[in-house]
This record gives C-alpha cells, structure tokens and sequence, in this order.
C-alpha cells in the first residue's frame, strides 16, 4: 500500500496555503497513495494571535475544504492540524487533527492533548502553545480501511511525541496500533537532536508504522525555522523513506505483514509486563 506524507512551509497567507496542500494532495492520489499525511498547523505560521483567528469549527472553512478533497479523490487524509473554534468565552482554540476516509467521512478527531513549551537555559519563557491554545482529550484508535484491510490508527500531534505512554493502552491490553501518523511543526533547535530519535524509538516499542509529517523552513519573515526530515519508519524502526529541508511529497509502499513479521521475530508487546 502506498502513503504519503506532504513536506510543507506553510507562511501567513492562508489561501495560498491551502491551495499548495490541495495540489499536493491531487498529485499524491495521482500517484497511486490510499493516504495522505499533513503536517500540524499547515494552514498559518505567523504571529500566533493572528493564527488563532485563522479557526475554523469542523464541518467548516479549512476542514470542509479538505474534506471535500478526499472525497473527491478518493483518498484517506491525516489533515495535519487547524485550528479549531471553541464555543466558549475563552479566546483559545484548539490544535486539532482530523482524519478523513476516502468517501470525506470524518473517522477520527484528535485534540493535541501536550501543549508545547520552550524555555531558555535560564528557564524563561521562549514561546508557550498553552498561552492560545486548549489542552485536548485524549487520543483515541480508529480504524483505517484501505487495500490491505483494516489498520488500527492513531494519531498524535508534535510535542505528543515525546510522551511514550500516549500510545499504550490502559489494562495490558493487547490491541496494539498498527500505525501511528505523526503530524508536527518540529522547529530546528529540538529536531536537530531530538526528532529521529524519538520517532525510531515510538516505532521500536510499539512495533508499529510511524509517520511523521513535520513542517519545513524558515517563518516569521525568517525568524524561526522547523527541522523537515518528515519520514516514514517501519515496525523494526528502520527509516524507510525520508526527507530532508526541501518541500514536497515523500512516498513509501507499507505492508501490514511487516507488523506481523516484528511481532513474531521479538515479541517485546507479548512480553510487556503491567507494574
């Protein structure tokens, strides 16, 4: 089965944006992908007061647009992130992830759960996601129809990554994810260091598919830049496919048995003990 995952840098025009992630998505399809991957927030980077009030509710706006899209082309899409209205007082959204199957129906909503924040080495406050942003619910599994059959699919936005116990279950369950789609705007300083690491290691664990789509380049008129090297890991944690800092499409060719095969060769989750 085919996947892609579309490498943007998005600025502060929001209809450009989208209409660069809508041409990518058509020529993805085109190319034979069941599912396309999005990256966080792939409609505004900016000054965050004003991506705030780039919002949509779903139904609407940036997530109606991209809906339409996967119907159209019939292909699933993991939208990245928007930001996503809240019907309360508060002036805060939420950073929300919305999965659509190939028919436009909507089959999975993620709010991002950790919310990200950067310090100096003197402990002050370089930037704060919780400033704008509501801390979400957590993630739940859903399954993925595609050629190969049904994926259990989760979804995880950004700093998420960085907490391994989001993707286990409570219990000792043994209803492990076949795939975990990753969207981020990882910046430059952390991803250097931090990125593939983490992203090999949630893979190795979890014996699962790991796809992480990060943002790249430069914003806020060249202040900030995010790392790119979205890539593509399969469940042994080898990096199948991957990207550097240009922008564009990166496509893998994935097979469920490839779970199977680790599971059997090393049965670390059948191992797994409960403390």
């Amino acid at each position: 089965m085919r996947i892609s995952c579309l490498q943007l840098n998005p600025q502060n025009d929001v209809i450009e944006n989208i209409k660069i992630a809508l041409n990518y998505i058509a020529e993805a399809a085109k190319q034979g992908s069941e599912i396309v991957v999005l990256p966080e927030m792939f409609t505004y980077m900016g000054n965050e007061s004003l991506r705030v009030k780039t919002k949509s509710k779903i139904g609407e706006g940036v997530f109606s647009q991209i809906q339409c899209a996967a119907k159209e082309y019939k292909i699933n899409i993991i939208a990245g992130s928007h930001s996503e209205e809240i019907n309360n007082s508060s002036n805060k959204v939420y950073n929300t992830c919305v999965t659509f199957n190939k028919n436009g129906e909507i089959i999975s909503t993620y709010r991002k759960k950790h919310l990200f924040n950067l310090r100096d080495k003197n402990g002050n406050p370089l930037y704060c996601e919780s400033d704008s942003y509501e801390v979400g619910e957590n993630p739940q599994a859903y399954n993925l129809e595609t050629s190969e059959g049904s994926w259990n699919a989760f979804n995880i936005i950004c700093y998420d990554l960085r907490f391994p116990e989001i993707l286990r279950l409570p219990n000792g369950s043994n209803n492990y994810h076949d795939i975990v789609f990753i969207p981020a705007a990882f910046v430059w300083q952390t991803g250097k260091d931090h990125w593939e690491v983490l992203l090999r290691a949630r893979a190795i664990e979890n014996q699962c598919y790991v796809v992480a789509c990060n943002q790249t380049g430069t914003f806020l008129n060249d202040q900030k830049k995010n790392y790119g090297n979205s890539m593509i890991i399969d469940p042994w944690g080898k990096i199948i496919a991957r990207m550097n800092e240009e922008t564009g499409i990166l496509t893998a060719e994935i097979h469920k048995s490839s779970i199977d095969e680790s599971r059997t060769r090393l049965p670390a989750l059948k191992d797994r003990k409960i403390f």
